[in-house]
């Protein structure tokens, strides 16, 4: 493993944000910060860069860039920001809410909000320039949303189901009774799933997209209650007093903590309740983490007494203890992306174990941060202000920058580092500078994208890398040979019957590309969606590698936590900010 090149995504960008904050008349005597995200397919980063001083103005912009540091385009910006109405929109993350690109890379829910006004999404699509409110309203610029920003609901929530063809929301013109709604992929409402007395908290999808976990606040009696709904609204039952965390991987369980913060798993059907750990369980400190291969459960409690790991299988049973050490100190255990080991630090030092409790490793002392590559083969680590790689068992350790440099990683619970492939990783000297590690040896990405058809019309299939059509490129419909594509790198193809399918494209020279392409019927498209359209008349044109240094929403068209932490916080906004 040896670094190929570093390339200063941050000064790639400040040039097109020194353009928007000129052509917004701010003074300001501060850098901007940024930071990034990976498409799920590793071919593209969403950047966001910000002033957010303490008085005055905020300053939010969000970019789209390729893999390699090319083809950048702005999504959406906030020009015309006064200090009273200061719109902000974040592509990457947001404490106690988080933006996510669909599991396609097709959309990105945008989280934005005026403190203490609304917090609510936009849908984007970095492709084109589709950026529409999420919701009711049909919203599609900066100065649309300010002037109407009391007619947006609160929304938190946003979760896209796993065939991107939808997500969940929870919202409300009245926060104290947020309910579940169902969007489409442009942010319309299809249905409203919930019309519950107590506000819906959470939800969760199932794995298989079918069902929706969902946990309401305190009712009259003041429990707790735990839901479970099908995805079209059916079979609405409530299970127990409970806070939702997770499914099991074969969705027959529902994971949850009750109203002491114990951790329990009940069947679907509301029998065989147990519980995990007496020990308080907190979503915001501890981990809750399966196996690759989905047949082990890691979970973990820190509180004032000390921290415990444990270990179970996936049905939440059969639990033992792995570590545990007296005192707080920061824990953060892991898999790894082959599930042979977990990661955990101990105060500063870094070790590995196997899943049975033996062969712990030290792999380095006096460590800030650390993050598996996703190969399983290394792991990364900080240490004297440098990216450092080892092996799981620390026998071998490579050290990737100079020392002193400063660099910190950008992983946390929703954010990774190293890009799906493993040949990038995202670094940062600061919020003022980031970075990006390119490897050697690693073939550059092929991507694939497309409409989502209707049964018996004709589909059209892109395969791009690094936003550059892709010539001859062949493509597979479940493993059968469907075509190559052209010189634009389009191929037409007759739609299959409705259901789901998996396309693959491949050629000599680059990283083969994998997507799920889902065929409705005619029934399925959503009533309400009239307005937008999903992508310019040209299909072969490549609008995303105009440049566009200034512009604000261009429209074309168109885990939660606990009850107690969210209300707190929810409080907290409103009278401190």
């Amino acid at each position: 493993m040896s670094v190929e090149e570093i390339i200063p995504i941050s000064q790639i960008v400040t040039p097109y944000f020194d353009s928007l904050v000129e052509s917004s008349k701010i003074n300001v005597n501060e850098e901007p910060s940024f930071y990034g995200s990976w498409s799920p397919d590793g071919s593209r980063l969403v950047i966001d860069a910000f002033f957010n001083p303490m008085t005055g103005t905020r300053l939010y912009a969000v970019y789209v860039l390729n893999a390699d540091g090319s083809g950048i385009r702005e999504l959406a910006s906030t020009p015309n920001n006064t200090k009273e109405r200061s719109l902000s929109i974040r592509g990457v993350y947001y404490p106690f809410s988080w933006s996510q690109w669909s599991p396609d890379g097709s959309r990105i829910g945008i989280f934005a909000n005026i403190f203490t006004v609304r917090d609510f999404y936009v849908i984007a699509d970095p492709d084109n320039t589709l950026i529409k409110t999420a919701g009711k309203c049909n919203y599609t610029t900066v100065d649309n949303i300010r002037e109407n920003i009391l007619d947006l609901e609160w929304q938190t929530n946003f979760i896209w189901n796993p065939e991107d063809t939808k997500a969940l929301i929870i919202m409300d013109k009245d926060p104290l009774n947020d309910q579940l709604y169902l969007i489409d992929r442009d942010g319309y409402v299809l249905q409203k799933l919930t019309d519950t007395s107590d506000r819906v908290e959470t939800a969760i999808w199932s794995n298989d997209g079918k069902k929706i976990a969902y946990s309401t606040g305190q009712t009259e009696d003041e429990e707790t209650g735990l839901w479970i709904i099908n995805e079209n609204g059916t079979e609405n039952k409530r299970l127990d007093n409970g806070i939702v965390i997770g499914w099991s991987p074969d969705d027959s369980r529902i994971y949850y903590v009750d109203e002491n913060f114990s951790l329990y798993s009940i069947k679907v059907d509301g029998t065989d309740r147990f519980q995990l750990s007496t020990k308080s369980f907190s979503r915001n400190e501890d981990v809750f983490s399966f196996s690759p291969d989905r047949k082990s459960l890691i979970f973990s409690t820190v509180n004032d007494e000390g921290v415990t790991m444990f270990l179970t299988d996936s049905t939440g049973k059969n639990v033992q203890v792995l570590e545990e050490f007296s005192g707080r100190c920061v824990f953060k255990p892991s898999w790894s992306p082959k599930g042979d080991k977990i990661a955990f630090t101990q105060g500063t030092d870094l070790h590995t174990i196997n899943p049975d409790g033996t062969g712990k490793k030290l792999i380095s002392s006096a460590i800030t941060d650390y993050e598996w590559h996703p190969s399983g083969d290394f792991i990364s680590f900080i240490a004297s202000d440098s990216v450092f790689v080892a092996s799981p068992d620390g026998s071998t350790k490579i050290q990737l920058t100079e020392d002193g440099d400063n660099y910190r990683f950008l992983n946390d619970k929703y954010l990774s580092g190293w890009s799906p492939d493993g040949s990038r990783l995202l670094i940062s000297n600061g919020s003022t500078d980031l970075s990006m590690i390119k490897l050697e040896g690693y073939e550059d990405p092929l991507s694939i994208d497309y409409l989502i058809p209707a049964e018996g019309e004709k589909c059209q299939l892109r395969v791009r890398c690094m936003s550059e059509p892709v010539a001859n490129a062949l493509v597979t419909l479940n493993e059968n040979e469907i075509g190559f594509t052209n010189n634009s790198g389009i191929l037409n193809y007759s739609c299959p019957a409705a259901g789901r399918y998996m396309i693959n494209a491949s050629k000599a020279g680059y990283r083969s590309a994998s997507k799920v392409l889902v065929v409705e019927d005619n029934s399925s498209a959503s009533p309400e969606k009239s307005v937008v359209s999903e992508s310019s008349s040209d299909p072969s044109s490549d609008s995303e590698n105009e440049e566009i240094p200034g512009s604000e929403f261009q429209v074309s068209g168109f885990r939660w936590t606990a009850v107690v932490i969210f209300l707190l916080f929810f409080v907290w906004r409103r009278n401190f900010l």
